[in-house]
């Protein structure tokens, strides 16, 4: 039985898929298997990895299209490692992710039932430029502890906390503890499944960037409002526990989504959104920065 297993979630990701691949393939640290879901694609994944030739890679397809979490609870089924990772088909680790990762639990109390690492973007020079300024401006908080237990909840909530779900490894009993993945969620699953893991136990942080997000275009914004909302009911006691002690996450999940509207080009949509007497200075530039971003897409989508 491998020590870790992988789960690389795939839909319609041919063209991406090696580089995840070839990526899991080069760690450092080689006693795992490694589960590739198929959901449903109609591309030529399938075809992508039956080229490689290793036996710790393991094929599975759905027959209809179920989405990156049942995918992923799919592997989670399949999988036989004391240590589950996940990596989006978009994504790439670093070559010594998995043994940093796994050498890091280990190191700690039986408390901490997972790790996470830095990540660094593939991005735009604006989006760069956008994520420096974020930090000027204030709209970004600094110092955040990127460890511990459930105190960690709240700053997801806020979205102080930058982590996703190819940055994760978990004890495979504590992913089974909490059963996986939440498939009702369209939007922000490593959110959910992150806060859920934080009710079980401690995490524990590597600081070093060992995944490689690649951009890969955003989805509309309407897709963000019901997974928005359904993290507002599902953790509706914790936030309002949170809200009662100052925490303002509802204002800042609702902020978010005006200025994704914005920043898509839908600028009047999201500016109706947005409740500008609870605005902050460093929230009202980041508003302007977001219209500037959205005339942009505006403009290149006109001009495209």
């Amino acid at each position: 039985m491998a020590e870790i297993s992988v789960i690389i979630p795939s839909y319609n990701s041919a063209s991406l898929l090696p580089r995840a691949i070839d990526s899991v393939l080069n760690q450092t640290y080689d006693d795992f298997e490694l589960i590739v879901v198929d959901d449903a694609s109609d591309d030529h994944t399938e075809q992508v990895v039956s080229a490689y030739d290793d036996d710790r890679i393991e094929y599975i397809k759905h027959d209809v299209n179920r989405g990156g979490s049942a995918a992923r609870n799919t592997g989670i089924r399949r999988s036989n490692g004391k240590y589950i990772a996940f990596l989006d088909a978009d994504d790439e680790w670093l070559p010594e992710k998995l043994e940093r990762q796994l050498d890091e639990l280990e190191s700690r109390p039986d408390e901490y039932v997972a790790v996470h690492c830095d990540r660094t973007y593939e991005t735009t020079w604006s989006e760069k430029l956008r994520d420096r300024l974020s930090v000027v401006v204030g709209t970004r908080k600094k110092g955040v502890s990127k460890e511990g237990g459930e105190e960690l909840i709240q700053e997801i909530l806020l979205m102080n906390l930058s982590t996703g779900a190819s940055t994760l490894f978990v004890k495979g009993e504590t992913v089974e503890n909490i059963g996986g993945f939440d498939a009702d969620f369209p939007r922000h699953q490593d959110w959910e499944f992150l806060i859920r893991i934080l009710q079980e136990g401690k995490l524990a942080h590597v600081e070093d960037e060992l995944v490689i997000k690649h951009h890969t275009g955003e989805p509309d914004p309407d897709v963000f409002v019901e997974g928005k909302d359904k993290l507002l009911s599902v953790f509706s006691e914790e936030i309002s526990e949170l809200e009662s002690r100052g925490y303002e996450i509802t204002h800042v999940q609702q902020h978010h989504l005006a200025k994704m509207y914005v920043e898509s080009g839908q600028i009047g949509k999201g500016l109706t959104r947005i409740e500008w007497s609870t605005l902050e200075l460093p929230e009202v530039l980041g508003v302007f920065w977001s219209i500037s971003v959205g005339i942009r897409t505006r403009l290149t989508g006109f001009f495209s």
